[in-house]
């Protein structure tokens, strides 16, 4: 489209037997770039001269034959307004596999992923921001041994953003704030339609307001879900924010607990059982923004950019 840049517009490569060779295209758009979805295509040219313009995704799972889908070669692109806290640090560890590393990056976060050392001796506080991926207690053991320390640094101001988790969240005494005097566990709740309407508990909560001011449009257009294995059993220790109820005759009634935060000495941690990690892939725009506030949470006294 007009004003967009595309570097390398062209570039060579060649498939030689089970070699794969991959080229890395970038694409900036310009400042006033319209609101709204674009599709961006891609072709290639044959040395005989035939060209195609599809691609194919690997279906290749244990339980299923080996194959491929035929897809075409292009990314749909959704230009939309997204306001970020300038430098906010946010340090990251990993969990199941998630794309939400990506999603912080493209809104200019500066992203750095935690290794056990980094967590269980490092110095956390170069970081104003601290993420642990989905079910990640599933897989990183070192949470557990580093939760005094993660606590601590929360106390001094840090915000700590804990993403859904299933059981084994429930397993360990170190994980909620307040374990075990006052536990709070993971629950099967869940509201599945992702249009499901959206109460703000604490509509004046910097998460709804800045950098960007969260509305009703920013919850639509969702995928999937709303969220699952919402937070439960807590006390007046944590806060919900939202409220949903799912129009699912068998999941009827008020859900709470997919945003829960609970302030730590000076800082913050809050579970988000929303469903993040499907939705910034898609790329829902008021995911984007509501993961903008939450990372801004860390910095308040900082600028903004968009």
């Amino acid at each position: 489209p007009d004003g967009w840049k595309v570097e390398p517009q062209s570039a060579r490569f060649d498939l030689v037997a089970e070699r794969e060779e991959r080229v890395r295209v970038r694409f900036t758009a310009p400042p006033e770039a319209a609101r709204g979805e674009l599709t961006l295509r891609a072709r290639t040219v044959g040395s005989e001269g035939v060209w195609s313009t599809q691609g194919y995704r690997r279906i290749d799972y244990g339980h299923i034959r080996r194959g491929a889908l035929l897809v075409d070669g292009r990314v749909t692109v959704e230009v939309f307004p997204c306001a970020r806290r300038e430098g906010v640090r946010v340090g990251y560890v990993a969990g199941t596999g998630d794309r939400v590393v990506e999603a912080i990056e493209a809104i200019g976060g500066e992203v750095t992923s935690l290794t056990s050392e980094a967590l269980l001796t490092g110095d956390l506080s170069e970081f104003d921001v601290i993420v642990t991926g989905v079910r990640a207690y599933k897989v990183r053991r070192d949470l557990a041994a580093a939760h005094a320390r993660l606590l601590e640094w929360t106390r001094q101001g840090g915000v700590w953003l804990v993403q859904y988790n299933k059981f084994e969240f429930n397993a360990g005494a170190e994980t909620s704030p307040f374990a075990p005097t006052t536990a709070a566990r993971v629950t099967r709740g869940r509201v599945t339609d992702e249009s499901a309407p959206v109460r703000h508990l604490v509509p004046d909560h910097p998460v709804f307001q800045a950098p960007n001011k969260i509305t009703e449009a920013d919850w639509s257009d969702w995928v999937q879900e709303r969220g699952l294995y919402f937070l439960g059993e807590y006390d007046e220790s944590y806060v919900d924010l939202v409220e949903m109820e799912d129009p699912f005759p068998f999941n009827s009634g008020q859900r709470r607990g997919a945003l829960v935060e609970a302030r730590v000495g000076e800082g913050r941690w809050v579970y988000v059982g929303l469903g993040l990690f499907r939705q910034l892939p898609a790329g829902v725009p008021g995911a984007y923004r509501l993961l903008a506030n939450l990372l801004a949470l860390g910095k308040t006294s900082a600028g903004t950019s968009e």
